[in-house]
């Protein structure tokens, strides 16, 4: 693994004035895992405490079918302590905006004021995120969001579009005074470089990008050398107080059993980074419960644990096994459309 990057640095960097030790104590040395509660962890500087695995509402959740299974879903994922809830404007059946809708009828009615509510919005003009906005609103069924994020930023024309005179940003920045919205976050699955840039031009109060072995192997991972979300993204995210979230931590399930990789390997691994969840796509009951063991039972990975993963996956991997890397890819829909 990069030297930039030990396991010591990211224990002993600050973020907000907090040591990371100090903030997350089940990565200190010597620490016992949990063993009946979820851990939590703080969002950065917005002043919530997540639970450290998050319900990922996209593509996989999505092939739930069994409407009864998917509701129940929602049901045991708080029972296990799960908290952060993430769907987006874009993750549809068809021309139907399914998880929004689903989360709106299961989710929000129930367990709105135990709940970190986040969503996203492709739209990068004010207009059409307020168009999306109002859609998001009234598929949730509530007035306020938690976190609203940028959807998929993928380019620097994106970032461009965002703070124009015309961009999204300034309707999210008044969103956010007003009260609809918490905290303003960007995502980005495909190039971390942009990701580093949209938080220096955009200013979000969190950002959520891939966090898996894939790209943290020696020289920046094994397929895509380009491409290294740990080293663009987490130091500059500390240094400004700005909340991590990991997502594709098991490459959407491609990664699991190459060159037996194992899911909770994979999670300890995102995991003893500094993000303050890691969101996992949940298809069944069976994910949920095993991810929520795993989440109670965290043990923090050295560095040679974590070398030897990144070799792993280095050998193991194959040009589909990072499906949200290929050009076309919509997020949510986990299809690629050229």
């Amino acid at each position: 693994m990069n030297s930039d990057f030990t396991r010591r640095r990211f224990l002993t960097t600050t973020a907000g004035g907090l040591s990371l030790a100090g903030a997350y104590p089940e990565l200190a040395a010597g620490a016992k895992p949990q063993t009946t509660t979820m851990p939590l962890r703080p969002l950065g500087k917005t002043g919530r405490m997540t639970s450290i695995v998050g319900f990922g509402g996209g593509s996989r959740y999505l092939l739930q079918e069994d409407l009864d299974v998917a509701e129940r879903m929602i049901h045991r994922a708080i029972e296990l302590g799960i908290n952060y809830f993430d769907t987006g404007h874009s993750y549809t059946k068809g021309e139907v905006r399914e998880s929004q809708q689903r989360y709106g009828r299961f989710l929000v009615p129930n367990y709105r004021k135990r709940i970190t509510l986040t969503t996203k919005l492709a739209a990068r003009d004010a207009e059409t995120a307020k168009k999306q906005l109002d859609e998001t609103l009234s598929d949730l069924k509530t007035d306020r969001l938690d976190v609203l994020h940028f959807h998929g930023l993928s380019t620097t024309q994106d970032i461009d579009q965002i703070v124009a005179k015309n961009g999204a940003l300034k309707a999210y920045r008044k969103w956010k005074e007003a009260g609809v919205i918490g905290a303003i976050g960007v995502t980005g699955h495909q190039d971390s470089k942009v990701i580093l840039e949209a938080m220096k031009r955009i200013e979000p109060d969190c950002v959520m990008c891939p966090q898996n072995p894939g790209h943290g192997a020696k020289k920046g991972g094994p397929m895509y050398p380009g491409v290294d979300f740990a080293k663009d993204v987490i130091p500059y995210a500390l240094d400004h107080g700005i909340g991590l979230l990991a997502m594709k931590t098991m490459a959407q399930g491609r990664l699991i059993d190459k060159g037996r990789i194992t899911a909770r390997e994979l999670m300890q691994y995102a995991l003893t980074l500094p993000v303050a969840a890691a969101t996992i796509g949940m298809p069944d009951l069976e994910v949920i419960e095993s991810c929520a063991q795993i989440a109670r039972t965290i043990e923090p990975m050295s560095d040679e644990q974590r070398d030897k993963l990144c070799e792993k996956v280095a050998s193991a991997a194959n040009d589909g096994t990072f499906p949200y890397l290929a050009e076309g890819y919509v997020d949510g829909q986990g299809i690629v459309v050229s």
